[in-house]
């Protein structure tokens, strides 16, 4: 039984490190939608071009 109690009490002392670290967390988090493919950091490589392709397929 001291098991069980032990184990709950892990998961407690989890959620309040959670609370704190979420409460002090000074990140943003916004998700930026859409997607530019002119100012795309790997168009040098060649890596947006297939997606800004389908873009383009998709838009007609």
């Amino acid at each position: 039984m001291s098991f069980v109690w032990v184990c709950i009490g892990m998961i407690v002392v989890l959620g309040v490190i959670a609370a704190v670290a979420n409460k002090f967390d000074k990140g943003n988090d916004q998700v930026e939608q859409g997607h530019d493919c002119s100012t795309c950091s790997e168009a040098n490589e060649g890596n947006c071009k297939i997606h800004c392709l389908m873009e383009k397929r998709g838009e007609r």
